[in-house]
């Protein structure tokens, strides 16, 4: 749960694998509650410092760190709602791709993550894949949207799955949000 308690502000978390729709679907929905949303920082970081497509250990704990750091200082101008691009949960996942394992400072993250966020929405992966520079291509896609899936089962965190189109993924976000 939102760890500011003089903060009434929930935060909203949209995951899923590459390509799945979920910085869309953050922006969209921050617009439609009027509210701010956090982009996705690893994304912009690997952009800019990743080597051989890859990044290291600690510039995979440093995104989380940051990422969760962002989070804190926007939340502060955010009404109702604050909708995170991703967590440090799927940059532990990154981490174990690359390196098979993780630092446990981005473990200890990763593993806080349930309790980080008052929902979790799930895109899924039915929208065409955009294949571009930095990701890994559809095939990897899978993997990835089925480790995200499969982990949030393992533990324990209750999950919204959104799909089909903007407009109906915005739907079922605003349909859940207003009955909780």
């Amino acid at each position: 749960m939102n760890t500011l308690a003089s903060n009434p502000v929930k935060k909203v978390v949209f995951m899923g694998a590459p390509s799945t729709g979920k910085s869309t679907i953050c922006q969209a929905a921050a617009k439609y509650f009027n509210t701010k949303h956090v982009d996705e920082f690893g994304r912009t970081y690997w952009e800019q410092n990743q080597s051989n497509r890859r990044l290291s250990p600690e510039q995979l704990l440093y995104i989380a760190q940051e990422h969760i750091a962002i989070e804190e200082r926007t939340i502060v101008d955010a009404n109702s709602y604050l909708f995170v691009d991703t967590n440090a949960l799927t940059t532990w996942h990154f981490a174990l791709d690359y390196h098979d394992s993780a630092l446990p400072e981005l473990s200890r993250l990763a593993d806080e993550s349930k309790a980080r966020y008052d929902h979790v929405f799930l895109c899924a992966d039915d929208i065409p894949f955009e294949d571009t520079w930095e990701r890994s291509g559809d095939v990897k896609q899978k993997a990835f949207q089925d480790f995200i899936s499969n982990e949030l089962v393992k533990r324990k965190i209750q999950f919204t799955v959104l799909s089909g189109s903007v407009e109906e993924r915005l739907q079922t976000i605003i349909t859940t949000l207003e009955s909780n």
